[in-house]
Formats: structure tokens, C-alpha cells, sequence
């Protein structure tokens, strides 16, 4: 079934808007209504007559339907963070409220989003940042068949009120640097966000299979982005594919999963490098909040106050971790440790080297055995 295993200036926040758009858009053709604008839409217009920019507003009616529960998803889970497209998850965004218009006249035919939130990220100057954030943004949406897939672009139009407050700095050099240089936090962060705003984010429909992914930035039709595993055939969905880098004394918070009917269960993958070891637990929304909480304000790893669902260690040597934990509906947090304050190993603190556990994670929902 499954196959494989910097400055703060690049710290990349348009992430966040980018992995909401995995559940908007996957509405797409996902009922008669829409399906009579979406993929039939396609079939019976061609996908030339659907590529061709003149089409404006044919082009933005199929849109529209996949931009409605756009701030549903945004508010679901964190969205990670990421110094390049190519390069492991840093860190995390966490939304806390979300409005959403579509501007529907000639003029505009835009997607607005309005947002407030609190996330963390990792950085070699600074250590873990936690910091709130709140802004506005205009995108031009538009899209390109290619292939049986649909290949959705979200292009910044207008960054407005892009507000920055940093909650912790956990590196006391970093501090001092900062205030030596004159440096405000909250303007650099600021500065940060927009300029990673502006690069817009793509979201990959793919019609035969109906999995949406998405990237940073425009991504050409024919490609797609990175994933460390390749899940060749499975009856499970897939809530997340990515590659974390997780430091001495860090934690990294990826979720919380929604499990809507009983009788199911996570299905977790893991492959560890860079470290010997990384721990890999399982906690309710509630539990997972707490820890997230004091994570955004307080120097090193958090520690639980209530019994995890599962704690684990994956190891490097030990080649792909596979474990299922079975849940009632809810939500779930998968915690990946690399601190002494959770789960049951610590890392090697005497090493001069940082060891950062390269983390590679999927993450399936399904029936139970």
C-alpha cells in the first residue's frame, strides 16, 4: 500500500490559506447541483472552451461553488509552514476566526478572506517563534484543465491590515540581536507574512481519483507537489502526507483530524531520520489544545496533564513505524516529539550538532479492523 519513505525572512505563512482550499475546492462536482457546473460542465464544454481566459465568467460560476465552505475548512486544523516548497514542515498556523466573500461583478470576480490566528515556526536565528497574526486578502481565482485534474490558482490581488505579534522567542541571543539592531519583532513578521502572501498558492483537483493537493506558489499544469509517500491503492482517506523537521527540545502539533463516523480509526505512517529516535502520540482536541497553548508561550516542550491515546517511538533504524489507534468521532491531534517532556524517549542533549528529526508522516482515516 504505501511505497518510500534559515532566516525568518522565508518563513512562508501563505501556507496557511493554500491547505484550507484542500477541502473547499474538493466539493467540486461532489453533487447533481454542482456536478451540473463542475466536471459535466467540463465534459459537455471541452477543456479548451474551459481553459480559454475569455470565458471569464463561465470560468468563475465553477469556482464559486468550491469557495463556499472555504473558512469551514480553514478552521478545521493547522496549516503548515514551510521555508520552501520542497522543504520539510517548520511549523504550524492555527485559524481562529475566518470570513470569506466572493466579489462577483466584472470588476473583481475575486475571492476575499478575512483571518485571525496563532501558529508557531522554528528557525536557526530565532529558535521556536509563537506568534499571532490577523490580515485580509483579495485573491484572483482561476484554473487550467490538464489531464483529467483541474489545477486551481489563487493570485493575491490586495494584502491589507497583514498584522504580526510575536508571543514568544525562545532564543534569549535572538532577542538581544533584535533589540541591538533596532529590529521591531511584529514589523519583521509583518514584513513576512505579506511578502509570503504575495506568492499565492495552487490547489490540484483531480477528477479520476477526486484527491485535491496543493503548493505554494503557481504550480504549471502537469506537476505536482512533493509527498513522501506514494499511496498507490487504499480505501482509506488520507488527512495528511507531508515531511516535518522537528528540533532538540521540539514538538510539532499536526491536526486535529476530524472523524465524523463511529467505528473508525487512524491508520499512522512514520519514517524517522536525522535523529535516532522521534515519539509519536495521539490526543483528543481538548488535550491537544492545552499543549498548544503553552507550546505558543513558553520555552520547550510542553507536557500532558491526561493519558495520550497512544505513545510510541518510532525509531530511525527501525524503518517504517506503522501503528492504527481506534477513536470515537472527534477530533485528533498526532503530536511528534523530540523533547524530554513527552512520550517515552529523550533526545541526546550533550551532541554539539542540533539533531532535528526529519519526520515523514501519513496519516489515513478508515474502518476499524
Amino acid at each position: 500500500m504505501f511505497i518510500g519513505t534559515s532566516p525568518v525572512a522565508r518563513f512562508a505563512l501563505a501556507t496557511t490559506l493554500a491547505s484550507v482550499a484542500l477541502g473547499a475546492l474538493g466539493t467540486l462536482g461532489g453533487c447533481a447541483s454542482r456536478d451540473a457546473l463542475g466536471s459535466s460542465a467540463v465534459s459537455v464544454l471541452g477543456a479548451g472552451v474551459m481553459n480559454d481566459p475569455a470565458n471569464k465568467s463561465l470560468r468563475f460560476d465553477i469556482l464559486k461553488f468550491g469557495l463556499d465552505t472555504f473558512c469551514a475548512e480553514m478552521l478545521k486544523g493547522g496549516a503548515p509552514l514551510k521555508f520552501g516548497d520542497d522543504e520539510p514542515v517548520v511549523g504550524r498556523f492555527f485559524a481562529e476566526s475566518c470570513d470569506s466573500q466572493v466579489l462577483d461583478d466584472e470588476a473583481h470576480k475575486s475571492f476575499v478572506v478575512q483571518y485571525t490566528g496563532k501558529g508557531y515556526a522554528w528557525t536557526n536565528v530565532t529558535q521556536r517563534i509563537g506568534f499571532s497574526s490577523r490580515g485580509v486578502v483579495e485573491y484572483a481565482t482561476d484554473f487550467q484543465l490538464h489531464d483529467g485534474a483541474m489545477y486551481v490558482y489563487f493570485r493575491p490581488r490586495l494584502i491589507d491590515g497583514a498584522a504580526f505579534q510575536t508571543t514568544l522567542v525562545e532564543s534569549a541571543l535572538a532577542q538581544g540581536g533584535l533589540a541591538v539592531a533596532g529590529v521591531n519583532s511584529n514589523e519583521l513578521g509583518k514584513h513576512i507574512v505579506e511578502s509570503q502572501l504575495r506568492r499565492g498558492f495552487t490547489v490540484i483537483r483531480k477528477n479520476s481519483s477526486g484527491s485535491t493537493d496543493f503548493a505554494l506558489g503557481i504550480v504549471p499544469p502537469g506537476e505536482t507537489p512533493f509527498k513522501p509517500f506514494e499511496v498507490k491503492r487504499t480505501e482509506k482517506t488520507i488527512l495528511a502526507n507531508e515531511r516535518t523537521e522537528v528540533h532538540i527540545g521540539q514538538q510539532d502539533y499536526v491536526g486535529a483530524f476530524e472523524v465524523t463516523d463511529s467505528n473508525q480509526a487512524l491508520y499512522l505512517t512514520v519514517a524517522v531520520d536525522g535523529a535516532a529516535n522521534a515519539d509519536i502520540l495521539v490526543v483528543p482536541k481538548p488535550v491537544g489544545d492545552s499543549l498548544l497553548d503553552g507550546y505558543l508561550h513558553k520555552a520547550g516542550g510542553a507536557s500532558l496533564t491526561s493519558p495520550a491515546l497512544l505513545d510510541d517511538t518510532a525509531t530511525q533504524n527501525g524503518g517504517l513505524w506503522q501503528r492504527f489507534v481506534n477513536v470515537d468521532p472527534g477530533r485528533y491531534y498526532l503530536v511528534i516529539d523530540n523533547s524530554a517532556k513527552l512520550g517515552k524517549s529523550a533526545p541526546d542533549t550533550s551532541a554539539k550538532d542540533d539533531a532535528a528529526a526529519k519526520v515523514d508522516y501519513l496519516v489515513l482515516v478508515g474502518d476499524r479492523r
